[in-house]
């Protein structure tokens, strides 16, 4: 069975079809590899950024709380020589210790919050780049199947 020129041609030109969508599925593949290790490094770059920066929070809360400390002692040194005007100093610095703790709670919130909302955006992108990716394998299998 020998066949004519024209069908050996158009047999040729879908085989060169063929391997240059095949190509092009392994380039976007790469690329997509490529974006997705480049995402997954920022994601480990803002983790790395947020817990160090939560590490700092907590080393400073440590130090406040040790200078809080420090400072009640000495408080109470001046309330035992004047009772009347270190109950009340006592009571402003209780105020201002809690004020600061809520501060610094909250600011530790608002970082992790602030966090995973990057990551959930970060992971949303991921999801429309894979769905993306099958969008175009799909188009592409359809098109390798249409005659």
């Amino acid at each position: 069975m020998t066949h004519s020129p024209s069908k050996t041609d158009e047999l040729s030109a879908l085989h060169a079809e063929n391997r240059h969508l095949k190509e092009t599925v392994a380039a976007m593949r790469d690329t997509l590899e490529a974006m997705v290790l480049e995402k997954n490094s920022a994601v480990q770059r803002q983790a790395a950024a947020s817990r160090d920066e939560i590490e700092n929070m907590k080393s400073a809360v440590v130090a406040l709380r040790d200078a809080l400390e420090n400072l009640r002692i000495e408080r109470d040194r001046q309330v035992q020589e004047a009772v009347a005007r270190g109950k009340a100093e006592n009571r402003e610095l209780q105020n201002a210790v809690q004020a600061l703790r809520d501060r610094l709670d909250q600011a530790l919130l608002d970082e992790r919050d602030r966090f995973r909302l990057e990551r959930r955006g970060l992971e949303d992108e991921l999801a429309q780049l894979r769905q993306t990716v099958t969008v175009l394998r799909e188009a592409l299998e359809a098109k390798g199947r249409t005659p």
